[in-house]
């Protein structure tokens, strides 16, 4: 048979045959995309790999051999902690037992602003000794029992660290001294320190803060501490009349007599004392009258004033050797 071919089929059948598209002259075949090649990891990162792998089982023995000893020296603590008041002290303590026992304790206790109160009273206050647990303990406990203390206004307790404790004392300031006796019969007189507010100050030496400070007033009587403060503000408003002043005393709860360095008492009434003050500061100017050894200045009565001078010259003599 013979054989036929694509033109006779072609032309005979009026079939058509597929045929390439014609590549345009000069046009060159388009190259095949080479095959990414595999990055190959270097021997540094796959050794790297293989000892990752190989330790990790060790971290997690190494961690339950930490978790075991930290339970087994929490547990031996516990019982010589004693009970505790809640269940935030009794972990407060577990934990500051168990960083103790790393290092975490006492040595050292740093004390600011003490200049009045006694530092072994701060300390028993403290509550803490050097080789205690330093996050065994509550800072506010330790700052209400510091704040308790006579003489201490405020305090501020810090942790610094792994060993230190700060504690800054804001101390309150004296303002007069008072007498608490009459210095009469066998008792002896008591002397304490008060505060603006007529306040004793507990634990608080009156002759040390009398040395300290010269310029507090020695009061007496009863209801001294509570009127020092309007007394004080009155003799500050005349400071020649203040700068003469050793002491007041305030006589039935009415009145004061104030004690001059030169041991002249000056009465004043029991109303419009600052107005007796005034003429006071005004007749200090004048004449000098608080200079002079007179026995007894008396303002008492509104609008006159009697000086009544040593009925003899021993005596005025005797009251110039106490200025």
């Amino acid at each position: 048979m013979p054989r036929l071919t694509a033109s006779r089929l072609s032309g005979d059948a009026g079939l058509a045959t597929p045929r390439r598209a014609s590549r345009p002259a000069g046009a060159r075949a388009r190259p095949k995309k080479a095959a990414a090649m595999q990055d190959r990891l270097s021997a540094r990162v796959l050794f790297f790999r293989r000892v990752r792998r190989s330790i990790k089982p060790g971290l997690w023995i190494l961690g339950g051999v930490f978790a075991l000893l930290i339970g087994s020296e929490l547990y031996r603590q516990i019982p010589a902690i004693g009970p505790v008041p809640s269940p935030a002290g009794s972990l407060r303590h577990g934990f500051g037992a168990v960083t103790g026992a790393i290092g975490f304790r006492v040595t050292s206790v740093q004390i600011n602003g003490a200049d009045t109160t006694p530092l072994p009273v701060i300390e028993a206050a403290l509550g803490v000794k050097t080789g205690d647990p330093i996050l065994g303990f509550s800072l506010a406990s330790v700052q209400a029992r510091i704040e308790q203390l006579g003489p201490v206004q405020s305090a501020v307790v810090e942790r610094a660290l792994p060993n230190r404790l700060i504690i800054t004392v804001i101390e309150r300031a004296p303002y007069a001294v008072w007498q608490t006796g009459n210095g009469h019969g066998a008792a002896l007189p008591e002397f304490v320190v008060i505060d603006r507010q007529g306040n004793v100050i507990s634990d608080q030496d009156a002759v040390a803060a009398k040395r300290r400070n010269p310029a507090l007033l020695l009061l007496s009587g009863q209801g001294a501490p509570q009127m020092a403060s309007t007394l004080m503000d009155e003799l500050i408003a005349a400071p020649n009349v203040r700068v003469h002043i050793a002491a007041a005393q305030r006589v039935d709860g009415l009145r004061w007599n104030l004690i001059l360095h030169n041991a002249t008492v000056v009465k004043l009434p029991e109303e419009n004392e600052n107005q007796a003050i005034a003429q006071l500061a005004q007749l200090q100017t004048s004449m000098a009258l608080l200079d002079r050894p007179v026995e007894v200045i008396d303002l008492r009565l509104a609008g006159r004033m009697v000086v009544r001078p040593y009925p003899n010259a021993a005596d005025a003599v005797s009251a110039a050797g106490h200025r």
